[in-house]
């Protein structure tokens, strides 16, 4: 058995152990009880943490498959966009905001104090436990930020420990460099040998075991992924941050094995809220990835139910002309632009029909035949229906980093080899997805498992097509179109890369729509909206303090709850 399907198999049971069976409500006590942190150990907190940057199905479904995807033309509803689906700010509810405070940062203060608590001679054994906590605690503050802006962070937290209660905010310029300080600070105590053995997070450490290694080179990378929104707001100092991001020790993820990925057993994510059934592929990517090949599209989307039997039946039922042709192609996704859905060219794809079949017990059943295609709910939700599956949440993954390096590379802000950084993405992502499905066992439309292995030579001859081959004259456009699909199971990448660099567009190598609802052209959301706090809240003078500074730069919108306006790396 290969290394990573132990570790796969360890997690899962240790996800079984402290989420999912009768000890659930010891752990969600744990986590809202302060009495109980005398008996909770660092470690323990350093796991509920982790699990909680994951656990919240309403982050699934409100903030990722009915806001940031849609947006971001990953997928529609079921019968398409409404022409209200972008001005509907309540689809995005900032869930992460929530559980930043208390149950990430929160924990993971916890987690800094308790060590703070012991003796001397525990503490030095704990140096290296305090750093790991510290890059977590960074990465989700970014994560936060990365659509709120400017966020409690440095006073936060402290409440329980003589703190106070109406922490300031921190803008988000100063937060960047305070966490990019943070996280190189958490690499150079990483890097260097303690005088005392170090006590490991070992199990409790879902992601990596407690190897520091690995830690070392999260760090570097969320370094990088920071760094790279300045390219907007301050290129030189992005620059500058990413030549020493390049040169630090232990270096950045450089392998499948280094990605930052949560794995979860069948029962973390077991449909309902966690699952987009019945949420439709996208037409633009599908026809994309069906045009070049591209082996992710059977591990991204569901065929349709038109199999050669099926419309064989179909005819002999008089259900469609006896002059059609069967379609070969199974893949087929709905247009993101509400008026482009309704068109009389693309309604007939809604127009389903029922043919009668003959199912496993020898009865005869009615089976509606759909044209088009499904995100397949199993990458989502690996428990869907009963299944066995693993579930996996990337973070920072190979593919992501190569992509970074590729870009940075294009963009002659780095000397290396964008082509070289981008076949690997690519290759890396491939290999990522085929074995995500493989894991979370994914299915056709009548639930039978439906993976299919990634072959040898698909990868070479998806990179020899002309689209995909790297092109330096639009190998930019290449390396955005290609994290762009990369980041299907990170919607808040996506939503960034195209923040950040206005692609992939109507222009691009993969060619997105302009989303037109009722003839008028739709203006893409780009931050969370965030509520005006009420007198009697404790904290506001500090959260008008924050808003008001925040609103001083014009391409902050008109008012806090103006999901078009920008945070402040965001710029025009």
């Amino acid at each position: 058995m290969k290394t990573t399907n132990k570790i796969t198999l360890l997690l899962t049971a240790l996800i079984g152990i402290s989420i999912s069976s009768c000890k659930k409500d010891q752990f969600v006590e744990l986590n809202t009880n302060p009495a109980l942190l005398e008996v909770i150990t660092p470690e323990q907190q350093f796991m509920n943490s982790t699990v909680n940057m994951h656990g919240d199905r309403f982050e699934y479904y409100y903030d990722n498959f009915r806001a940031i995807m849609p947006w971001m033309q990953m997928l529609t509803p079921l019968a398409g966009n409404s022409t209200t689906f972008i001005a509907d700010a309540a689809n995005f509810r900032n869930v992460r905001y929530g559980n930043f405070y208390p149950k990430v940062g929160g924990n993971l203060t916890d987690m800094e104090q308790l060590i703070k608590k012991m003796s001397a001679e525990e503490q030095a054994k704990r140096v290296y436990q305090l750093e790991i906590g510290r890059i977590v605690k960074a990465y989700y503050a970014f994560y936060v930020s990365d659509v709120s802006g400017s966020i409690a962070y440095t006073d936060a937290f402290m409440f329980r420990y003589g703190g106070t209660v109406t922490p300031k905010y921190t803008t988000q310029e100063a937060l960047f460099d305070l966490l990019d300080t943070q996280l190189k600070n958490s690499v150079t105590i990483l890097s260097a040998t303690q005088p005392v053995p170090q006590t490991s997070l070992g199990t409790n450490d879902l992601f990596y075991q407690g190897v520091v290694a690995n830690w070392i080179k999260v760090a570097n990378s969320t370094r990088l992924r920071m760094a790279m929104r300045l390219m907007k707001r301050d290129p030189a100092k992005m620059r500058t941050k990413i030549l020493d991001i390049l040169s630090a020790p232990g270096g950045l993820i450089n392998s499948a094995s280094d990605s930052w990925v949560f794995r979860a057993g069948a029962n973390f994510a077991d449909g309902g809220d966690w699952s987009p059934q019945n949420l439709r592929a996208p037409k633009q990517t599908v026809d994309f990835m069906y045009t070049n090949a591209d082996p992710r599209i059977r591990f991204f989307y569901q065929e349709n139910s038109f199999t050669q039997t099926n419309f064989n039946l179909a005819k002999a039922q008089n259900k469609v002309p006896s002059t059609a042709v069967f379609d070969a192609r199974r893949f087929y996704g709905v247009p993101s632009s509400p008026d482009a859905s309704s068109s009389a060219s693309f309604a007939n794809f809604f127009n389903n029909i029922s043919i009668s079949v003959v199912n496993s017990t020898g009865q005869t059943v009615n089976q509606t035949m759909d044209s088009l295609s499904f995100i397949q709910p199993r990458l989502w939700a690996a428990g869907e229906n009963g299944s066995k599956g693993i579930n996996a949440f990337p973070l920072i993954t190979y593919a992501d980093v190569c992509f970074m390096r590729a870009e940075l590379a294009a963009r002659n802000i780095t000397t290396e080899s964008a082509e070289d950084w981008y076949n690997k993405g690519v290759a890396a992502s491939i290999s990522f997805y085929d074995d995500m499905a493989n894991k979370a066992q994914i299915v056709d439309r009548l639930n039978a498992l439906s993976y299919v292995a990634l072959t040898a030579t698909e990868i070479p001859d998806y990179m020899a097509k002309a689209d995909i081959k790297y092109d330096p004259a639009r190998g930019l456009d290449q390396i955005i179109s290609q994290a762009y699909i990369n980041f299907f199971k990170q919607p808040n990448e996506a939503w960034s890369l195209y923040k950040r660099t206005g692609m992939p567009n109507s222009t691009t190598v993969l060619k997105l729509e302009k989303i037109m609802a009722s003839g008028t052209e739709q203006v893409i959301p780009r931050r969370a909206s965030l509520p005006f706090p009420a007198p009697t809240n404790l904290n506001y003078q500090n959260i008008v303090d924050a808003y008001k500074i925040m609103q001083a730069d014009p391409d902050f919108g008109v008012g806090s709850t103006d999901i078009t306006g920008r945070v402040w790396w965001d710029k025009k």
